[in-house]
């Protein structure tokens, strides 16, 4: 079969035109990202008439033309401060005489003693310790009974007033019953520092009869005040005694006012 020149070259045009058709649709899928091993990826939606985009489908804005409310800006954290140093107790011992030597000191005066019967009654005894101490109590007597009466003690750190003082929580309290007639009868504790307490006793019986009570004498003294009855003991001081762990020269301090009218 003979093919004539002019219809080979019409057919080599048309071979060349449908390759170069190929390869140009398969550059424009690669260039789309639809080349062999890649996923087609997914396009955003046009929008507008025919997919276009036109000018009046932008959304557009109307500007703020009110006022921004004031900003309350944060309170500023405080400074921490510091505490406040503690304040000094003043020594009313006038040194220490002797170190480590126990010493009972008496705080009344001299002059007759006398009972009193206190049973059923509250009696306490304002007074200022110059050093440590470790016990302290009133002199009680029974009238010769031996049994069935009994005294509970309460010591309190002096607090403004006498009221303010012994509504405060103790710090040293005991009980006690069935003592020799007439001796001292002491509160023992753990040594306390220097400075202003009063003790409190109540007295009581489980018998008729059976009375205690505390020795005093009729005139006041500096080195204490008395209480009957949560009411200053006027004319009268209790006689108190109170041990020293070290004996001081100075055997009291001053007293704060009572704060009872």
């Amino acid at each position: 079969m003979r093919f004539s020149r002019t219809g080979l070259l019409i057919k080599c045009a048309a071979a060349l035109v449908c390759a170069v058709a190929v390869l140009a649709s398969g550059c424009a899928v690669r260039e789309r990202g639809q080349g062999p091993g890649k996923e087609q990826t997914s396009r955003p939606a046009e929008t507008g008439v025919g997919g276009a985009i036109h000018e009046g489908d932008i959304p557009t804005t109307t500007p703020f033309t009110g006022e921004f409310p004031e900003v309350t800006p944060a309170p500023a954290t405080p400074e921490p401060t510091e505490p406040p140093e503690p304040t000094a107790v003043p020594d009313y011992s006038g040194g220490i005489k002797r170190e480590n030597r126990k010493t009972t000191v008496s705080l009344f005066g001299s002059g007759s003693q006398k009972p009193f019967c206190g049973t059923g009654h509250s009696i306490g005894v304002q007074f200022y310790a110059t050093t440590e101490f470790n016990a302290v109590g009133f002199k009680s007597p029974t009238w010769r009974a031996t049994e069935n009466y009994y005294v509970d003690y309460a010591l309190y750190k002096w607090d403004t007033d006498y009221y303010e003082s012994i509504a405060g929580s103790p710090v040293a309290e005991g009980y006690f019953e069935n003592w020799q007639d007439g001796v001292a009868v002491y509160l023992k504790f753990d040594p306390l520092p220097a400075g202003e307490y009063v003790l409190v006793a109540l007295y009581g019986s489980n018998e008729t009869a059976c009375n205690s009570g505390v020795w005093y004498v009729e005139a006041e003294h500096p080195s204490q005040r008395s209480y009957l009855d949560d009411e200053v003991w006027y004319d009268a001081s209790v006689c108190c005694e109170l041990v020293y762990i070290h004996t001081p020269n100075n055997k009291y301090g001053p007293l704060s006012d009572s704060g009872i009218g």
